[in-house]
């Protein structure tokens, strides 16, 4: 039998869509603003467009341990989503962030999902996956909202 997870992580922003956006969508930076949680980050292929766009294949994480992930949402401003091509304890991981304008602010909707053979596996990497895009999340939101301030100084 296989269970399936889903988790979601909301966070605001005083940043725009397209600012979150250009900076989710550019996996070779992660590294930069989403240290000590992702050490390194570089592309594997920016994908047949050449763009970072839907089939890039992004390498986070560590050096000696990096995730693959490719891209399967590309929508500038809008959405950025993905897919875990490397192995994990679960299986079928994709997960979507969604950007909405809401006033003088963005809505930042991190979702997830995936399934487990294991339903101990499964909870447990829930829990991990929960931490680590909450901090990826308000990691987000502090490097988006530090370029904007730069872009308006």
């Amino acid at each position: 039998m296989t269970h399936h997870y889903e988790f979601t992580v909301v966070r605001s922003a005083r940043a725009t869509p397209q600012t979150l956006f250009d900076i989710l969508a550019d996996g070779s930076r992660w590294s930069e603003w989403a240290k000590p949680l992702i050490k390194y980050s570089a592309w594997e292929t920016r994908g047949p467009a050449d763009d970072g766009g839907v089939g890039a294949v992004r390498a986070v994480g560590t050096r000696q341990f990096p995730t693959r992930e490719m891209t399967t949402v590309h929508e500038p401003g809008q959405r950025h989503g993905y897919t875990i091509l490397s192995k994990t304890p679960v299986q079928d991981y994709q997960a979507q962030v969604t950007l909405t304008p809401e006033q003088d602010r963005t809505r930042i909707e991190w979702r997830g999902t995936y399934e487990s053979r294991w339903r101990a596996v499964g909870l447990a990497y829930r829990a991990v996956i929960k931490y680590v895009l909450t901090t990826l999340a308000d990691k987000l939101v502090f490097e988006a909202e530090r370029r904007d301030a730069l872009d308006r100084a």
